[in-house]
């Protein structure tokens, strides 16, 4: 990870503003319920005081690994190298009257949605429209506040662990939403579909999963890296997150599978919506892979093969096509792919990054160098973009 740091790292607060050491330390004991999963090479055991938090947790994972028990969570085969724990701490929220350092927006956000107080070991963090605080540092994490409440958030928090973990490996982040076919040889080949928020994405990756060939890898983030194999042959690796779509209802809506998602009362007043309102709508349902797709519907890793930019228009009269991209010439064609690790990202060392900065567009270009990038331009057509992708998929 080529992030910088800067004077942010060091502490500027008392580690006693939320909790005394001793007080967090006698929180933490009490949640004595737990869960294992296992996410790739990642093992990650969650301990909280409410047992009812972790059964949903349980069923919200149900599409991918099971959860282990105590025994088989020791064997010596099992595929994960790497274990985390993390709190979930249940009660009402702190730290509301305290003097947070505002996390900055990305281009194009606006409004305050996070805040940050360093601390000796770490890093608290506001979320200000629930209230939930977050103790990011590399061991015990803790999230405290209305956690039963906030579900996507704590599966945000196991994730931003995830992160963490292959970041400090060198894999580069990307917003983008991916899926993966099984080749002739066995092998897993992924495309991933990249876009500014709300360009089309998660409705494009969701499209291309009515081929029961194709599996889910990833709805928003999307990890990869460059290696070079025995053979000397370059390849990109690329790691998804282990979280369900999570999709406006305008993606519901035009899908025949899953539109009943939607309450009927709600699909008739979003039809008639203009379809530029229905376009921007924020409002967020989840997608369970194996309600909707079936059993064996989801991958974790792969081989990055086809990256697609999608830059299509509501209003293009033109029709939808595919176009592929030299980025020694047209580097900033994948722009809509940086991502910033935000303020849960800590390094080996457990330093925290600059807030402001991310990899540049040059140091991505490199580790795509051997990835196939396209653009997705015209009008915006979703059966179209699935013909389109699904064939460079199908012609591997």
């Amino acid at each position: 990870m080529g992030t910088t740091q800067n004077k942010m790292n060091e502490p500027t607060q008392s580690p006693n503003d939320l909790f005394t050491a001793d007080s967090l330390a006698e929180t933490l004991s009490a949640c004595r319920f737990h869960v294992n999963f296992v996410f790739g090479e990642l093992q990650v055991q969650v301990f909280s005081n409410h047992s009812a938090l972790l059964k949903e947790l349980t069923a919200y994972y149900k599409s991918y690994a099971s959860p282990l028990d105590d025994a088989s969570s020791n064997t010596a085969d099992n595929a994960s190298n790497h274990t985390m724990n993390i709190y979930f701490v249940e009660q009402d929220n702190v730290g509301d009257d305290l003097d947070w350092l505002e996390v900055p927006r990305e281009v194009g956000k606006t409004g305050r949605k996070e805040g940050y107080l360093d601390v000796e070991d770490g890093r608290w963090i506001k979320k200000f429209k629930t209230g939930m605080c977050f103790l990011q540092r590399k061991a015990n994490p803790v999230a405290v506040g209305r956690c039963s409440e906030n579900l996507a958030q704590m599966v945000n928090f196991i994730n931003n662990q995830f992160l963490n973990h292959h970041l400090r490996q060198g894999f580069m982040l990307g917003h983008a939403a991916a899926f993966s076919r099984v080749d002739a040889n066995g092998v897993a080949k992924v495309t991933a579909i990249a876009a500014g928020s709300g360009g089309g994405k998660s409705t494009t990756m969701l499209r291309c999963l009515e081929d029961s060939s194709n599996l889910f890898l990833t709805n928003d983030r999307i990890l990869f890296e460059k290696k070079t194999l025995d053979d000397q042959t370059p390849k990109t690796q690329a790691v998804g997150l282990a979280k369900l779509p999570r999709v406006n209802p305008g993606t519901l809506l035009y899908s025949e599978r899953l539109r009943h998602i939607l309450p009927e009362a709600r699909q008739k007043a979003l039809l008639d919506m203009p379809q530029s309102e229905l376009w921007s709508l924020e409002e967020k349902y989840d997608v369970q892979i194996e309600d909707e797709y079936g059993k064996d519907r989801v991958a974790l890793v792969g081989e990055l093969c086809h990256l697609i930019m999608l830059d299509w228009s509501l209003n293009s009269d033109e029709s939808t096509r595919l176009e592929l991209v030299d980025l020694t010439k047209e580097p900033t064609q994948i722009e809509g792919l940086r991502k910033r690790p935000g303020p849960f990202y800590q390094d080996e060392t457990g330093k925290f990054a600059d807030l402001d900065v991310m990899d540049s567009t040059e140091t991505y270009c490199t580790e795509l160098s051997n990835v196939n990038v396209y653009r997705l331009t015209g009008k915006i057509d979703f059966d179209r973009a699935f013909e389109l992708i699904n064939g460079l998929q199908k012609a591997q």
